[in-house]
């Protein structure tokens, strides 16, 4: 095999190629590492951004990442404003260090936005959010609200649908399985229905729900077209079904 080279005089980035042999680990994780090192020092890793850069998937991209983290080539902090969750930091190493699958920082609260975007990054909308008594939390924070605590399975999962969908839909979710008095699961639930139709603002689930009450109301007024209880034409009340 004959490798045909250019000279470089632009466009070009120097690593250490002691983790491009290390047997521990995969070939894309090699290559998520050595695009993550091409890039500046104060950069701010997005997962969602991450994923959009290569043609691997959401589940895909966040296995590729804990590999790497499990490796010791990337440290994910989490940080935390008055012992709440709140931004997570990916610090790349170009060489192995200790491993670490969870750093909290437990210091000075943290202000700023739980996902900042870097300039040239698209706007994946995952800004905080203002509900109705003008108090700004992110999905994170929510949840602890009203659900309490909140263990490293869930944040995480609730972290990749931030990335995936942001903030704003995600607290709506969680918003409808708090009033059907169900969990997180039924939540996620909803997401993965989101994901599925292309919802990505609150619109977009209005306009999904009207939909949908649109054709069932057909049927049902073909189905009771002559149908009367207690003396009263027959009417339904329905609402959108998740398939959960």
């Amino acid at each position: 095999m004959t490798i045909f080279r250019v000279q470089k005089r632009e466009n070009f980035v120097v690593l250490d190629k002691g983790f491009l042999n290390d047997k521990n680990l995969s070939w894309q994780a090699k290559g998520l590492l050595a695009y993550m090192l091409s890039l500046p020092n104060d950069w701010e890793f997005n997962m969602k951004d991450l994923q959009n850069r290569s043609t691997n998937g959401r589940d895909s991209t966040y296995k590729i990442m804990k590999e790497l983290i499990e490796a010791g080539y990337v440290t994910r902090i989490e940080k935390r404003n008055s012992g709440k969750f709140g931004k997570v930091e990916y610090i790349v190493h170009e060489t192995k260090q200790t491993p670490h699958t969870e750093k909290p920082d437990t210091g000075n609260p943290y202000t700023e936005k739980p996902y900042p975007e870097n300039p040239t990054l698209l706007n994946n909308n995952n800004t905080k959010n203002k509900l109705t008594n003008n108090v700004v939390v992110n999905a994170i924070q929510f949840y602890e609200e009203n659900y309490g605590f909140l263990s490293p399975f869930i944040a995480q999962s609730i972290y990749q649908w931030v990335d995936d969908l942001g903030d704003e839909l995600v607290i709506e979710a969680i918003k409808i399985a708090l009033k059907k008095q169900k969990k997180w699961n039924y939540a996620e639930g909803i997401l993965k229905d989101w994901a599925m139709n292309n919802v990505r603002t609150l619109y977009d689930v209005q306009t999904l729900e009207a939909e949908f009450r649109n054709k069932q109301n057909k049927i049902v007024r073909f189905s009771n077209r002559k149908r009367v209880v207690n003396g009263e034409p027959y009417q339904s009340n329905i609402q959108y079904d998740y398939g959960f």
